[in-house]
């Protein structure tokens, strides 16, 4: 399978500003393999009382890591989403008082993974072995039209493979070219930070080694360059240039970078200001007083009526009618109303006194008055549906009569009621048309009575905004 050495064409990339590079700088893994490896992890060590290390990267994500040593800076370097092999460099640098900045490079290969289609005119059971930049990759056995798969990892920069098929104790070598992306890496590094007004600035441009003028094509916005030497330029920021942005571009089309750099007035000491004379207090002024005429508006009110009927279980049932006013509460949005109502309910039943007993002749009127509150819970044009729930008193009368009796019996007295309702309206301009569903409890149980004016009931209505 493959031999475990670093391609010999990426050992020749590495430029010799490396070997000079002024922090000791190490990468974990030292290339990566697009789509196995997940991340790098950088680590530079600087001398003590260095500045504060910048870095850059020409592609993918680096992010700092919390410092596990002092004078150690650690970096996670995440890959680009890419597939194809390519050559990233890592930038890492301290602004200088004067003059460029001494950049430590980092140089991670990416290795592209794919199946290399083989076509061989030796016929089946051929042995396939396909070399990349100096890595053997197989051996894979041809079917029988002479056609193998094999799995090569390609390393940057490399553009053709060997192809070597063994059949018979006869071997044949050919070559085959690789579909590769041109893209090279380039990465500009723009310092200080902060270019001050009428200063200089420092612009340096890498990829496997110093990018000179004459390979790119440089756009600057707000100020001008001038190299200095290979891949190094003088910036000098326009007069009233707030940014300078600086456009760089292989002139073969292979890589591009953007950097910018703000530009501002460097800062210098300065006296302090003399003690400003004491201030007198302003005078706190009374809140304002609270608006009452929100609450007090006739908008808020409103009118319904209710009529429909109620059933409580064996002869509980009847008609009922309610009247009520509501007052609609400003905070919320007006999503809540007090609403007090005035009802009556009324049953009658003809129970008989025995299986040969006379019938008897009850009827029983409830006048509920009741305090509620009202809730919108839906909204949407002309339809809303809203929530119910209260409670109050029930005052009855209760009236037998029968054959038997001498005189009308009758009973009275009062009793507690609560209740909740669902009710969907329907507007028309100031009036709404209602339908109320309501589950309410009012026992009434004494020695002579025993009833329920509660139950379940059902009303069509109508409620008028005033």
């Amino acid at each position: 399978m493959r031999a475990p050495s670093l391609p010999l064409l990426l050992l020749l990339a590495l430029p010799s500003l490396a070997a000079a590079a002024p922090f000791p700088a190490t990468a974990t893994p030292a290339q990566v393999v697009l789509g196995r490896d997940k991340a790098v992890v950088v680590q530079v060590k600087v001398p003590r009382g260095t500045p504060p290390l910048r870095a850059v990267a020409s592609t993918g994500s680096l992010m700092p890591l919390p410092a596990t040593a002092r004078g150690v800076y650690s970096y996670r370097w995440i890959p680009p989403d890419i597939r194809y092999p390519l050559l990233a460099v890592l930038a890492f640098w301290v602004d200088a008082a004067e003059g460029p900045p001494d950049i430590t490079p980092v140089h991670i290969p990416l290795l592209g993974r794919t199946e290399l289609e083989v076509n061989t005119d030796v016929g089946a059971g051929a042995e396939v072995v396909v070399q990349v930049a100096g890595m053997r990759f197989g051996p894979v056995t041809t079917n029988r039209k002479g056609r193998a798969q094999v799995p090569v990892e390609v390393p940057p920069g490399v553009r053709e493979a060997i192809v070597l098929a063994t059949a018979k104790g006869q071997q044949t070598r050919r070559t085959t070219p690789l579909d590769v992306p041109p893209e090279r890496p380039l990465v500009a590094v723009l310092s200080p930070d902060v270019i001050p007004v009428g200063g200089t600035g420092w612009l340096t441009l890498l990829g496997e080694a110093p990018v000179p003028a004459t390979d790119v094509e440089l756009r600057v916005q707000g100020g001008a360059v001038e190299e200095l030497g290979p891949g190094v330029f003088r910036v000098k920021p326009e007069a009233g240039a707030r940014t300078v942005v600086v456009d760089a571009r292989r002139k073969d089309g292979t890589g591009a970078t953007r950097v910018m750099a703000p530009v501002d007035a460097p800062i210098v000491a300065r006296d302090p200001a003399p003690t400003p004379p004491p201030v007198e207090p302003v005078p706190v002024k009374p809140a304002p007083a609270v608006d009452w005429s929100q609450y007090l508006s006739w908008h808020n009110l409103s009118l319904h009526l209710l009529a429909g009927g109620f059933f409580a279980g064996g002869d509980n049932r009847g008609p009922l009618f309610s009247l009520g006013l509501g007052y609609r509460l400003p905070p919320l949005g007006g999503r809540f109303s007090l609403e007090v109502e005035a009802g009556l309910r009324q049953s009658m039943s003809h129970p008989s006194l025995g299986p040969t007993g006379p019938l008897l002749d009850s009827r029983m009127m409830g006048l509920p008055l009741l305090l509620s509150v009202r809730g919108l819970a839906f909204e949407r044009g002309p339809l809303s549906l809203h929530g119910r729930a209260g409670a109050g008193v029930v005052y009855y009368d209760q009236r037998v009569t029968s054959a038997s009796f001498d005189g009308q019996l009758i009973q009275q007295g009062s009793t507690f009621m609560a209740f909740v309702a669902a009710q969907a309206a329907w507007r028309l301009g100031p009036v709404s048309a209602l339908v109320e569903l309501r589950g309410s409890h009012a026992a009434v149980q004494t020695r002579e009575v025993d009833a329920q004016l509660g139950g379940l009931s059902a009303s069509l209505g109508v409620r008028y905004a005033l």
